[in-house]
Order: structure tokens, then C-alpha cells, then sequence
């Protein structure tokens, strides 16, 4: 027997093609996806008013369909065609259903559908998500963000000696929000010895991608929301002297200055950080694989419909909502390593 949770889509959307489990994105909705993972199912399906059925990472186009506008013939022939579907995938009979769902969305199927719940049954929408809200138990990654909005955060410019000599970094940007604080939109770290500070130059001083993976992804992004044909080189690894001697003659030079200066702008204006002492190597690599992992993993958290991140060539940045594509949907951090973190970081004086 299955457990099969059964969300409704919303009127709120993205204004562009994504998958189903970004596209709808009112407050319901994700509060109801949150709840949906909370219960570990083996299937959370979106009842859409256009599409039927949908699995969260099937990607469509936006929509103005409701079955709120609908009369009951064509209700009906919607429930109709839904419990198509959902035969196809799940044993009616014996599968047990989990509706948060609308009354318009559920009533036409819970004739043919034999094991079934409605947790918010008879509840209006401000009263669901009341209900959602005390029925989700904070969730790791609310926790952490938590924490780390409670560290300092620096900017540039910003104190050196501010900065342990090894350590994590945790990056902010504006205007992008989660779990009731600003968003977490990068973790790192390093690997050498004593090398945190040099790493956090490299990212925000020195004006050179091929030494920071970070301003290398900020530039694509910024070079592919314009379209811009110099993208190609910007893709270019000029770190080995072969190819700076491949490249030396075709390489836009002048170009590749205006666009490091793009980067570095946009990236000391829109950026701030905390960060926190971990000294040996293991702790760090550790943490920072599951922080990321934490993150990834979390429904309440991806970029807004403006964030630079969704023009990013890289599929795993506009789907994570991170500036990164390691160490992404792993294993998330466990309670014990949780409060092994928090009191690292309540610890750093930094």
C-alpha cells in the first residue's frame, strides 16, 4: 500500500515555464508541499486544472485554468479524467490518499477512491494555513537559517581580522528571503590550510573567474540573461599557459575586463556573509556538504522570480536556488550534527 499525497494548484505562479513543484507559488501552496514532505509519501502529486495530474518535476508553462470557474460538467469530466490517471500509477482500492485539496478539487473523487484523508477538511484558506503552520515542525534548514541570521553579517568593505583564518562562509543577497530571514544562497569553504580569508578575496577582490568558480557563475548568469555572445569566452579556462596561448589572439580582452567589473559590482553590492571557525579540514568539508545538502533539499527555500540565478546556464543553480552545483540534494544534516554546528557557531568569535 502507497501513500499518495494529493496537493491543488493555485492562481499564484511564476510567469515562466518551471516545474510544477516552483511554478505555483503562493503561500498555500508551499506550506501544503512542506506539510506533503513532512509525512514521507511515496508519491506527492499536484491536482492541476489544466494538466489533471502532475508529478513535481514535470515542467510547464504557466496557466489560468481553476476548477473554481468550472460548472459541474466540466468538473466532472475533469474528476474523470483525473482518476484516469490515477489509475495508471496507483491502486484506488488499497493506496491511501492524503487530499490537501480543495473541496471543487477532491469531491468528484472520493467515490472511486476507498482509503482516503482530509486533514483541513472544512477550513478556509486562513485557517489551513494556521493549521499548516502548527502542524509543520521547524525543519532543519529553518533552524539553520535561523542561526545564521542571528551571526553577524559583513559586507564589503569589510575587517579582515574579523575573518578566522579557517572557516565556512554563509552568503546572503538581497532582496532574497526564506523561513522568515534572508535566504541562504551559498555555502563554502576551503580546503588549504589557513585559507579562508585569501578564498573570500578571490571571490570579492580579485577580479578573476577562473580563480573563483562563484564570480564565474555570477558573470554566466549575467552574460546569458543579455544574450550576450561573449559567454562562449567567458567559458574559456585561462588558468594553464596552453590555453592562454590558445586564446591570447581571440580573446575579447577588453570585454573580459568590462565583464569581471560587472561582476565584482554586482557581487559587492548585492552580497553580505557570515562566518565561523571550523579549523580542521574534515569538520569543514563535512559541514559545509550538508548545509548545502540541508538547503537544496528544503521546498520553502529557492530564488524569487527575479533572483540573477534563474538566467544561469547551469540547470542545478536555477533549480536549487544556490549559486552552486556540488554537494547539492544529498544528505541533510541530522540532528546531532545540527547541534554540534550550532555550538560551533555560537562559540566563533567571529
Amino acid at each position: 500500500m502507497k501513500k499518495i499525497v494529493l496537493i491543488s494548484c493555485v492562481s499564484k505562479k511564476l510567469d515562466k515555464k518551471s516545474t510544477a513543484e516552483k511554478i505555483y507559488i503562493s503561500s498555500l501552496f508551499k506550506k501544503n508541499l512542506s506539510y506533503a514532505k513532512t509525512l514521507a509519501p511515496d508519491l506527492i502529486l499536484i491536482l492541476s486544472a489544466k494538466h489533471g495530474i502532475l508529478r513535481l518535476n514535470e515542467e510547464i508553462e504557466p496557466y489560468d485554468k481553476t476548477l473554481n470557474k468550472m460548472d459541474k460538467k466540466e468538473s466532472e469530466e475533469w474528476a474523470e479524467s483525473v482518476l484516469t490517471q490515477l489509475k495508471k500509477i496507483a491502486d484506488l482500492n488499497n493506496d491511501r490518499f492524503i487530499f490537501l485539496a480543495g473541496n471543487n478539487y477532491r469531491q468528484n473523487l472520493l467515490s472511486e477512491i476507498k482509503n482516503y484523508e482530509i486533514p483541513m477538511e472544512g477550513l478556509k484558506i486562513g485557517k489551513q494555513l494556521k493549521w499548516l503552520t502548527d502542524n509543520l515542525m521547524e525543519n532543519n534548514c529553518s533552524k539553520l537559517h535561523r542561526l545564521f541570521n542571528e551571526c553577524k553579517h559583513h559586507s564589503i568593505p569589510y575587517n579582515e581580522e574579523e575573518i578566522p583564518n579557517n572557516g565556512i562562509y554563509i552568503l546572503f543577497e538581497e532582496n532574497e528571503f526564506a523561513h522568515d530571514g534572508k535566504r541562504i544562497v551559498r555555502i563554502g569553504t576551503h580546503t588549504g590550510k589557513d585559507q579562508l580569508k585569501s578564498r573570500i578575496k578571490q571571490h570579492f577582490l580579485s577580479k578573476n573567474k577562473d580563480r573563483s568558480i562563484f564570480r564565474k557563475n555570477i558573470g554566466r548568469a549575467i552574460l546569458n540573461s543579455k544574450k550576450d555572445d561573449f559567454l562562449e569566452q567567458w567559458e574559456w579556462d585561462l588558468t594553464t599557459r596552453a590555453n592562454k596561448d590558445k586564446y591570447s589572439d581571440l580573446l575579447d580582452k577588453e570585454k573580459q575586463i568590462i565583464t569581471e567589473n560587472k561582476v565584482t559590482e554586482y557581487m559587492q553590492s548585492k552580497f553580505s556573509f557570515a562566518v565561523f571557525e571550523v579549523k580542521e579540514k574534515d569538520n569543514r568539508m563535512l559541514f559545509e556538504s550538508r548545509i548545502i545538502s540541508t538547503v537544496s533539499n528544503c521546498s520553502e527555500c529557492g530564488g524569487n522570480e527575479n533572483w540573477l540565478g534563474n538566467q544561469s546556464p547551469k540547470e542545478k543553480i536555477r533549480k536549487s536556488g544556490l549559486w552552486l552545483v556540488n554537494e547539492l540534494w544529498k544528505q541533510s544534516i541530522s540532528e546531532n550534527e545540527l547541534n554540534q554546528l550550532t555550538k560551533i557557531v555560537k562559540n566563533t568569535d567571529y
